[in-house]
């Protein structure tokens, strides 16, 4: 379909800084926000391709590391009910590609699981061992995920602020 999504969006940041910008002469207030808007659709032009493939294989990634861990936490402690939690979510119906809202739904599923481990390591939930082995996988996993939406953040949201 043409134009795109992104050449929409990279028309309507052009317009915006090549017309609108000049045109608010000396009010910094609005050249502000229009900067700010410029900046927004700047970052969605790059986010738009990117998103579905980064949280495909933030998903494989995270649901990898929680059935790690469901299995560490079910040899520690077999009732455990953050295993038994997480085994289940390994159990989820594969999704497409192509379907990014579906992808984040899930996503968000697998954070708030995360979530939920790293509550229960601060508060001490298992012995010390297992604590740290449960920060250490997340803490590796983060790593990971800020280097795959990298492309994502930058450089729309590097230089001056607005």
């Amino acid at each position: 379909m043409r134009p795109t999504s992104v050449e929409l969006i990279e028309r309507i940041a052009e317009a915006l800084d090549q017309s609108v910008l000049p045109a608010v002469g000396d009010d910094k207030w609005a050249a502000s926000v229009v900067r700010s808007a410029t900046t927004l659709l700047a970052h969605l032009a790059k986010r738009i391709p990117l998103e579905a493939p980064v949280l495909l294989a933030d998903n494989e990634d995270a649901k990898s590391v929680l059935s790690g861990l469901a299995l560490r936490l079910h040899d520690h402690s077999p009732g455990d009910e953050a295993a038994q939690e997480l085994r289940s979510l390994g159990d989820a119906e594969p999704i497409p590609v192509y379907d990014a809202p579906a992808l984040d739904t899930r996503d968000r599923l697998y954070q708030t699981a995360i979530e939920r481990l790293l509550r229960s390591a601060h508060e001490r939930a298992w012995t010390e061992d297992i604590n740290a082995y449960v920060l250490g996988e997340i803490r590796q996993y983060l790593k990971r995920r800020m280097e795959r939406e990298r492309d994502i953040y930058f450089p729309a949201f590097t230089g001056p602020p607005f």
